[in-house]
């Protein structure tokens, strides 16, 4: 019974469907290896093994990463049943999806592009350097540690602490140990519900290791320029512009696992036309996670971004 409820909340999961399709691929050539252990005329696989390739399939759909075919592969080098070599490789996945900072949502991979949020804004600093507000978080099951690494630009940590509002003062002067060493930050509320946080942006080094946090996001920075960009002309071109620096860029994320096994994902970065909807209740245009063609763009409007695609 167990099982079948364990099913039925996975089999709701969505995923790219570029992932289902190689995840299922190597479902399939589990259940041929298994069909192949027996007598021809006893080929058919019983239908509670069947269900567990099933709830193979679901789990890695969950995580978001291609690992089917990858694990396939892997097994016919080694001699390991494809089905243990999925299982093992979605046991030792991760996903990355986009963080919208302003409503705490994330915005999973289509297919293989992450469409990142910019909806919170990007703040730009002749000395600090451009905070982007496109942010990403990793997730996954087992997870010890998180890297990552930018060959363009670089990244930075963002964290949302809540706060009291009679801490509000210091934080604003400078004084408070809740932003210190913070390179951006910004203090917001709803009054109406007694709430109060601090969204808090530190640069960190490439290839830095941090103990996983589910709630942690890291965003891209950009290097600092000499002249405040909000001081030349049309400010929708500049932002444009600085967005334009991340294309072409490589970001690469690491983990842990908790045993010490290691996963890496390696994303290419283009700046583009991303798909949006305004919805009620909402102050700015959410995205939908497309990247649009010019076509597309010019009939529905669009908000120039950053997406990111998966190798």
């Amino acid at each position: 019974m167990n099982n079948r409820n364990n099913w039925e909340q996975m089999k709701n999961i969505k995923a790219p469907d570029e992932l289902k399709e190689r995840t299922l691929a190597a479902a399939r050539q589990a259940r041929r290896e298994e069909q192949q252990d027996v007598p021809q005329h006893l080929a058919v696989v019983p239908r509670r093994r069947f269900g567990m390739a099933k709830r193979i399939v679901a789990v890695a759909c969950a995580f978001g990463v291609v690992v089917g075919g990858t694990a396939v592969w892997k097994s016919q080098q080694s001699g390991q049943p494809a089905s243990d070599a999925v299982a093992e490789a979605v046991a030792h996945s991760f996903g990355i999806v986009a963080y919208a900072a302003d409503t705490g949502e994330t915005i999973e991979p289509k297919g293989s592009k992450v469409v990142f949020d910019i909806a919170s804004g990007g703040k730009d600093s002749a000395t600090k350097g451009f905070f982007s507000g496109c942010l990403f978080r990793v997730t996954g099951d087992n997870i010890k540690t998180v890297s990552a690494s930018m060959d363009k630009g670089g990244l930075y940590r963002s964290e949302r602490v809540n706060i009291e509002e009679a801490d509000v003062e210091a934080i604003l002067q400078g004084t408070s140990e809740v932003t210190a060493g913070a390179d951006d930050m910004m203090v917001q509320s709803e009054p109406e519900k007694g709430l109060w946080w601090v969204d808090i942006s530190r640069r960190v080094e490439n290839g830095f290791v941090d103990a996983y946090d589910p709630e942690v996001s890291y965003g891209l920075w950009g290097e600092p320029k000499p002249v405040d960009m909000a001081q030349e002309g049309d400010l929708q071109d500049a932002w444009q512009t600085r967005i334009d620096e991340f294309e072409g860029a490589t970001l690469t994320v690491t983990v842990t696992f908790t045993d010490g096994t290691t996963d890496t994902q390696t994303l290419t970065l283009h700046t583009g036309k991303l798909g949006c909807e305004y919805v009620d209740g909402e102050h700015s245009p959410q995205l939908t996670g497309e990247v649009l063609t010019d076509e597309q763009a010019e009939a529905q409007g669009y908000v120039y971004g950053v997406y990111a695609e998966i190798a």
